[in-house]
């Protein structure tokens, strides 16, 4: 990954929720930076175990170089915790996408000598 890459991109984790609500913030996240791999987060459809008592991390990292094109209405069932680890441009890439589609609060932002930490909590919009 060359540096320009990598200071484009931005980990994306999304917990507390099922893997529907997981793919409906992945889905509106790949569509709206195009650059980012097709393997980050596969259209393949719901993996076959899903359901577990354990907590689940669903993850991906966005490629932020080439935003652009248009993104799906997404809904979510429930409210659903984001984090997101990168540099301050991209990270406010990210989050300007998700505010546009799900209603978001900022939970935490922990900042670092060159990358940074939010957790954002996204909840279904009315």
């Amino acid at each position: 990954m060359s540096t320009e890459q990598s200071s484009a991109g931005v980990g994306v984790h999304v917990s507390g929720c099922d893997w529907d609500d997981a793919d409906a913030v992945f889905r509106v996240l790949r569509a709206a930076f195009p650059a980012t791999a097709a393997d980050e987060w596969p259209d393949a459809g719901r993996p076959v175990e899903t359901e577990t008592e354990r907590p689940v991390v669903w993850s991906m990292t966005v490629d932020t170089r080439e935003p652009g094109g248009s993104t799906p209405d997404s809904g979510l069932a429930q409210s659903v915790s984001v984090d997101l680890y990168g540099t301050e441009p991209p990270i406010h890439q990210v989050r300007d996408v998700l505010q546009r589609h799900f209603a978001v609060s900022e939970e935490k932002a922990v900042p670092g000598d060159q990358e940074m930490e939010v957790r954002l909590r996204l909840d279904p919009t009315a």
